[in-house]
């Protein structure tokens, strides 16, 4: 029903976009009387818009990112004449090259002001850690899941503080878990196998955590258009039966791409970092989070490496590592892609993706990590949340 609706939906606009731009069309998009020229120089076939299967497709989009003036003119670009009424455009060979379309605006949101101002803040001490090891207090945002198992609990995903009351998460966390279910959200965690976590600096200076916060979930809110089958739109919120203590140091909120600076912020070919306390690379779980350096990589790439699978890889996600050994893992799912960049006159955690799903074996050469991309979901997480 609702690929109906959008069927629908996608044919009004269709004629809405175009109506009224009958004139002479350009020679130079013309190549002979079948093929074309797209905008972008590209490679095409002239035929009527409602056969182009990727105009259609971006129409769909566009119309549920809220069709800008932008991707309008560009649609109205790929116009290359009529048959009868019916307007025909240079549908273009490679189905990817059509442009992006842009992350919801936010800016005027009425629910913008409960995520914090103070938000990616975190405190790094003078210690040197071997290996991949995070210092205390370097990634305070850092929730683990913890689920009931039938025979105990067990942490299977993780997530981040966004504000005192939700974590953010990837939707298969929350949905499809047949035999688990999950019951609380532990906070403030560094060393899974300590009551407490301290660290001396290279000073001889011990510091010391506060006790974890473990909170039992009042509502789990996995995003209403996730499929599990291709992975698409695999992100979700954890409301919290109480307020999150986010005034002490080892737990903090981590700032979201809300701004037109955050969202233009260069991704590709930009190494992002990766957090969690998931399988390592001799298969065991670490007790320590763990963090990775992970560089990003182009969409086609990325749908060259999964096209013998059933993910549908597009724009709403982040493609990142794919090098031998350095890739997030199973017991990292919902976790964080993120950053550290300046922002509101500090350096601060910015979070650009959640960890979706990746290859069957952690790390494999030529198989990168697949992440939700956060500033696309930016208007559905402002819808809901709640005070």
């Amino acid at each position: 029903m609702a690929s109906d609706k959008r069927t629908i939906l996608a044919s009004v606009l269709l004629t809405v976009i175009f109506i009224g731009i009958l004139k002479p069309i350009s020679a130079q998009w013309l190549v002979d009387d079948e093929g074309c020229r797209t905008p972008n120089r590209g490679v095409g076939t002239c035929i009527p818009i409602k056969e182009c299967k990727p105009i259609v497709e971006y129409i769909q989009q566009a119309a549920q990112a809220k069709l800008s003036s932008s991707s309008i003119q560009l649609l109205q670009r790929y116009q290359c004449g009529f048959e009868g009424n019916s307007v025909k455009v240079c549908c273009p060979d490679d189905p990817n090259s059509i442009g992006k379309i842009p992350p919801p605006d936010i800016s005027k949101h009425e629910n913008l002001g409960l995520l914090p101002f103070t938000c990616g803040l975190h405190t790094f001490k003078d210690r040197i850690i071997g290996g991949n090891k995070t210092s205390l207090f370097e990634y305070p945002w850092m929730a683990l899941l913890n689920y009931n198992t039938g025979s105990g609990t067990s942490f299977r995903c993780g997530g981040t503080v966004i504000n005192d009351r939700y974590i953010l998460t990837a939707a298969h966390c929350l949905t499809n878990l047949k035999t688990l279910k999950l019951v609380s959200v532990r906070l403030g965690e560094h060393d899974i196998n300590t009551e407490r976590d301290c660290e001396k600096s290279d000073y001889g200076d011990e510091y010391c955590s506060d006790p974890v916060q473990d909170i039992d979930i009042e509502e789990s809110i996995p995003h209403p258009d996730y499929n599990a089958t291709v992975f698409t739109s695999d992100i979700g919120l954890i409301r919290l039966a109480k307020p999150i203590n986010i005034s002490v140091e080892s737990v903090r909120p981590i700032c979201l791409p809300t701004t037109k600076e955050l969202k233009e912020y260069k991704l590709l070919d930009t190494k992002l970092i990766v957090t969690g306390w998931g399988a390592t690379e001799t298969g065991r779980r670490s007790s320590v989070l763990l963090y990775v350096n992970v560089p990003v990589i182009t969409e086609e790439v990325c749908r060259k490496a999964y096209e013998a699978s059933p993910a549908k890889i597009n724009y709403k996600q982040i493609c990142a590592g794919g090098q031998n050994g350095m890739d997030s893992c199973g017991g990292d799912s919902g976790g964080p892609l993120q950053n550290f960049i300046v922002h509101n006159g500090d350096l601060r955690g910015v979070q650009f993706g959640v960890v979706s799903f990746g290859p069957r074996f952690c790390g494999q050469e030529g198989f990168p990590g697949v992440y939700t991309r956060i500033d696309y979901y930016m208007d559905w997480i402002l819808n809901t949340l709640r005070r």
